[in-house]
């Protein structure tokens, strides 16, 4: 496949998840931004974020460089495979450089739409259809928990059959197995379609279990209520307006699900959009 250089503005890091090939996985969209001043989708996967090297590991909201190459296995037109061996990182001050609301809002806003209801239905027709989104939401009831459960025999025997294999140069992976979140989260809202019924996503944000781990100790109810205050609501309240980034699955027997990805909540009073003109 043909390589092409790429600069990207991350919006979100999905949850690793167990990989056969890489010990965990996420994957990772964001916003290619073109030398015309147009920003499209991007999907890129896979990547071994946690098994990165230090200076490897992009945040949230940074525009990187790296060289892609459409995906062979993955037909959705936002799908590449990186080479993390050519990524570039810009620094500011001696720190690496992320894209603060004032910079990111005016490329976000956009590619605001279609709503979720108009994602659904494109892959009903079309299972290739546009795959990453941000979508606008006009009501959101509380949150959903599930337990997640450990992972399974096959999973736990995968991630570290992976990692115990050395590289090229001897080295053996030390970073500790993937430990399982407690909960399975997810979103219970109305998109702007006036015939929405609702929508029930889980939420596939590295974030979320980055918090889970961070506040293992705390019993069911503290956990629940310290996700409860982090996802809902500082992400949906009167002071800003949200919308969720959100992605479907590579798998073709669940490619009709969207999952959301990250949260996307500019303050109210901002008009990012009429700046573009």
């Amino acid at each position: 496949m043909l390589k092409q250089r790429a600069r990207v503005l991350i919006t979100v890091k999905a949850s690793p998840e167990p990989s056969k090939n890489y010990g965990d996985t996420v994957c990772v969209a964001g916003v290619r931004l073109n030398n015309d001043g147009s920003g499209t989708w991007v999907r890129i996967y896979p990547v071994a974020f946690r098994h990165l090297d230090s200076d490897l590991k992009f945040k949230k909201f940074e525009v990187i460089e790296v060289d892609l190459a459409p995906s062979s296995k993955d037909a959705r037109a936002e799908s590449y495979r990186p080479n993390w061996e050519t990524l570039t990182r810009k620094k500011r001050n001696g720190k690496f450089k992320t894209y603060d609301a004032e910079a990111r809002g005016p490329i976000l806003e956009k590619l605001i739409g279609p709503t979720m209801c108009d994602l659904r239905l494109g892959v009903e027709v079309d299972l290739n259809a546009q795959s990453l989104g941000l979508v606008e939401v006009r009501d959101l009831k509380p949150l959903r928990f599930e337990d997640h459960g450990p992972w399974s025999e096959a999973q736990i025997a995968s991630m570290t059959a992976n990692m115990s294999q050395p590289d090229l140069f001897g080295e053996v992976d030390t970073t500790p197995v993937l430990v399982a979140p407690r909960f399975k989260v997810h979103y219970d809202y109305l998109c702007t379609s006036p015939i929405c019924k609702s929508h029930k996503p889980r939420i596939l944000d590295m974030e979320l279990s980055a918090l889970q781990h961070r506040y293992r100790f705390k019993s069911d109810a503290e956990l629940k209520a310290i996700i409860t205050t982090k996802f809902h609501t500082e992400m949906w309240n009167a002071n800003v307006r949200t919308y969720f980034f959100v992605g479907n699955f590579g798998d073709i027997v669940k490619r009709r699900n969207f999952s959301v990805l990250g949260v996307y909540r500019p303050p109210r009073a901002a008009d990012y959009f009429s700046a573009l003109f």
